[in-house]
This record gives structure tokens, C-alpha cells and sequence, in this order.
């Protein structure tokens, strides 16, 4: 074998093992503004003008926070987010369902008197499901991946490569849960032990 012959060996078996190129501008004095992501492979190219083409989805190229109204589905960054980890995931051979997304204000205050009958107080059941105005679910800014479907390492593949996308496992407690915290490409911030983290200090004693 050659010496480009191995070179090209060591190549491909690199492209085959990251299902994801980011691709920065020309000149590095360009702003990225968006991400996108192929349809068809899930590969991630940064642009700097312009918008994604029609067979990519548009990342963003930040975290995505919540608007000042509520929505009335998911957030259409944070779909896309989805939709290419799915298909990055296929490929790795991993199926990943989702068992949450958007929901209700009305949903997730269900939810959350569910859980305080479960756990016994307000403050235990805000570990595992948040008052509404505290939840990212209502926001259009939260996925559920996995939960109770026997499946947990296809989730444990998310939070190995869901930052790729710009998704993040956010809680230690919620195999499942992950959120858009981060652009495409960067690293994903320190986990927190639980969903307590999201309310304000002081919310307790009112």
C-alpha cells in the first residue's frame, strides 16, 4: 500500500466514523450566521451568507432561547435540530423516538400536579417535571428522547453526539431530556443534577 494509498484509507475510515464535517466560512472574518445540515446525511456546513439550501435544515448558529409568546408547536430550529440528529443516529445504527416535544401549558401543568401526587410535594416533583412557566417543553425548546422505550443507549448516543447538532442532554436525573443550549459545534455545558436548577432562589420561601 502507498503512502496516499493510506492516507486515503485513513480518510475515508475518519469520514465514516464522524457522521459530521463543519465547514467555516472562507474567511474567518465572517460571521456564521446560520448551520445546515444535510437531509439526507446529517453532515454540517457553516454559511456566513445567504440561507441553507432547500435539501438541508436550518440549524441556527447559536443556542436557541425562548421567544417572549409562547408557541403553539416546536420551535422550527429546534425540529431541525431533531430531525438531523435522528438521521445521524440512523446511520450509527440507532433508532430514536420522540416521546415528548412541545406541549401545552395546560399539558405540562397536568404533568406537573401528576408528579406532585407521585413524589408528595411541589419542590420534589419540580426534580423530574417543572412548574409550566419554568418548563423548556412549553417553549417549543425541549425534546423527551427514549424515555420508557427500552431504548436508553440510542439516547446515551444523543448525549455523546447530540452537541454536533447544537442538542444537550441537560440533567443528570433525565437520561431522555435535551435541549438546544449550545450553536451547532460547541461544546455542551456542564450537566445539572436536576430540574431545580431552572428556578429562580426564592421561589420556595414565597
Amino acid at each position: 500500500m502507498t503512502s496516499r494509498t493510506r492516507l486515503i484509507a485513513v480518510i475515508t475510515a475518519a469520514s465514516l466514523l464522524s457522521p459530521v464535517l463543519s465547514i467555516v466560512p472562507a474567511n474567518a472574518n465572517e460571521k456564521v450566521i446560520d448551520m445546515c445540515a444535510n437531509k439526507s446525511t446529517a453532515k454540517v456546513r457553516a454559511i456566513s451568507k445567504g440561507a441553507c439550501k432547500y435539501s438541508e435544515w436550518s440549524l441556527g448558529a447559536s443556542q436557541i432561547k425562548p421567544g417572549k409568546q409562547y408557541p403553539t408547536a416546536m420551535h422550527s430550529k429546534m425540529a431541525n435540530r431533531w430531525y438531523a440528529v435522528r438521521v445521524a443516529a440512523a446511520s450509527a445504527g440507532y433508532t430514536l423516538i420522540m416521546t415528548s416535544g412541545f406541549r401545552r401549558l395546560v399539558d405540562q401543568q397536568y404533568l406537573y400536579k401528576q408528579a406532585i401526587k407521585k413524589y408528595g410535594s411541589a419542590k420534589k416533583a419540580a426534580e423530574f417535571v417543572l412548574p409550566p412557566k419554568f418548563s423548556m417543553h412549553p417553549r417549543g425548546l425541549a425534546i423527551d428522547i427514549n424515555r420508557n422505550k427500552g431504548l436508553k443507549s440510542a439516547a446515551k448516543w444523543v448525549e455523546l453526539n447530540g452537541w454536533k447538532w447544537g442538542l444537550c442532554r441537560r440533567y443528570d436525573n433525565e437520561f431522555w431530556h435535551f435541549e438546544p443550549l449550545v450553536g451547532p459545534g460547541k461544546k455542551c455545558p456542564p450537566r445539572e443534577p436536576n430540574a431545580l436548577s431552572a428556578i429562580p432562589d426564592g421561589y420556595w420561601d414565597k
